[in-house]
C-alpha cells in the first residue's frame, strides 16, 4: 500500500467562509503531526496550478466550501465514486478551476485520481471580509478533525499537538504571505 498523500485546502480567504479550506490546511499544518509526513498545500486560488497538486500523489484530500441546500456548517465527505456523479447541480465557488472538474478531467484522460473531498457548507461566501462567520467558526474544529480522521484512514499516524484556534490562523494569514 502506497502512503503518498497530498492534502489541498481550496478557497478564497477574501470572501469569508469561501476560505475555509485554506484555513483548514493551515490548521492541519500547525496543529497536527503526521507520520509519515504528508504534503499539505494551500490551494487558495491556484487556478490551473492545482493540477500539479492533484495529479502527482497516489491519493489526494481536498478541503473546501461546498455550496448545497444543507445548513451552514454541515460537513460532507465525498469520495471518488460520488465525485464522478456530481454535475451541473453543484453551485459555483470563487475558484478559477474547481477540484471536481480537475478530478473529472483526469478520469477523462485515463488518469483517475483517488480523491476525497471534505466539504463544509458556508454561511456567507460572498462578503468581502477575512475570517469565518460564527456558524463556520463553531464548526471549524470538527471540519479540521474530519480531515485528520480521513488522513488516519489512509494509514497515517495522526497526533494533535496544538489546539485549533481559527482566529490565530486567520490573523496569521492576514499579515503573512501564504
Amino acid at each position: 500500500m502506497s502512503l503518498e498523500l497530498r492534502v489541498v485546502g481550496m478557497g478564497n480567504i477574501l470572501f469569508r467562509d469561501e476560505g475555509v479550506g485554506v484555513y483548514a490546511a493551515h490548521a492541519l499544518r500547525r496543529c497536527f503531526h503526521f507520520e509519515p509526513e504528508i504534503v499539505i498545500e494551500d490551494g487558495g486560488l491556484a487556478g490551473f496550478n492545482i493540477m500539479h497538486m492533484i495529479f502527482d500523489p497516489a491519493s489526494v484530500i481536498v478541503l473546501d466550501a461546498l455550496s448545497t441546500d444543507a445548513p451552514a456548517g454541515t460537513i460532507f465527505r465525498l469520495d471518488s465514486s460520488i465525485l464522478s456523479d456530481l454535475g451541473p447541480s453543484m453551485q459555483p465557488t470563487a475558484h478559477e478551476v474547481d477540484p471536481v472538474h480537475v478530478f473529472k478531467l483526469a478520469a477523462g484522460l485515463g488518469q483517475p485520481i483517488d480523491m476525497v473531498l471534505i466539504g463544509i457548507v458556508p454561511q456567507d461566501a460572498s462578503d468581502f471580509r477575512l475570517g469565518l462567520t460564527s456558524e463556520l467558526s463553531g464548526a471549524f474544529g470538527g471540519f479540521v478533525k474530519t480531515a485528520a480522521e480521513e488522513i488516519r484512514s489512509k494509514g497515517f499516524s495522526v497526533t494533535q499537538i496544538k489546539e485549533i484556534i481559527i482566529d490565530e490562523i486567520v490573523e496569521s494569514l492576514a499579515v503573512a504571505p501564504r
